[in-house]
């Protein structure tokens, strides 16, 4: 529900001029310079941060709740660091990964079930994913600590809750589950 609101409400800020400004960031990775997903969007969206149109925040949550829902990865299922992570604990590539859960209502969860990986595996592994990624994102002076830490403070819940959705798997952080990797 607050990624919906967040999402509505920066719709509704961005308008058609900010929408002029991200759309280019969307575009497919080697469109715009490389980088990911999310650091694309977040650079789109720092004009909007520079003029106090949105807060810091505002445009790292946008940025990474576009990001896990695959705008500007190219694909319902996305890619980045939480696809990676997935990929890797499943002992798949991206793509495998990207195939199985291709049917409406696989989960990571039954992907994990049917490679024989346990499902604490794989969530730790997103787990550790999301935090190097908001750690990254800390250092390069993207997120507050501050902010770091309250979202990091309950990523293994939002991690697991996306393991076991059936909604399209997502990569922030490679998100999974939140902000981070996956949701």
């Amino acid at each position: 529900m607050r990624r919906k609101l967040i999402i509505a409400t920066t719709a509704g800020v961005l308008g058609l001029s900010g929408l002029a400004v991200a759309v280019p960031a969307l575009a497919a990775p080697g469109d715009s310079g490389g980088g990911s997903a999310v650091e694309r969007i977040t650079d789109a969206l720092s004009g909007l941060v520079d003029d106090g149109s949105l807060t810091q925040d505002q445009a790292d949550e946008v940025a990474t709740t576009l990001s896990e829902a695959g705008v500007g990865r190219g694909g319902p299922h996305g890619g980045g660091p939480g696809l990676e992570a997935a990929a890797t604990a499943l002992g798949m590539t991206e793509d495998e990964l990207r195939s199985a859960l291709e049917p409406d209502g696989t989960t990571l969860a039954d992907v994990a079930e049917d490679e024989g990986v346990p499902v604490d595996d794989l969530v730790a592994a997103l787990v550790a994913a999301e935090r190097e990624r908001t750690a990254q994102a800390v250092e390069a002076g993207r997120l507050p600590q501050d902010e770091a830490d309250e979202r990091l403070a309950d990523v293994e819940e939002r991690v697991t809750e996306r393991v076991n959705s059936d909604a399209p798997a997502r990569g922030h952080g490679g998100h999974p589950g939140g902000r981070g990797p996956g949701n």
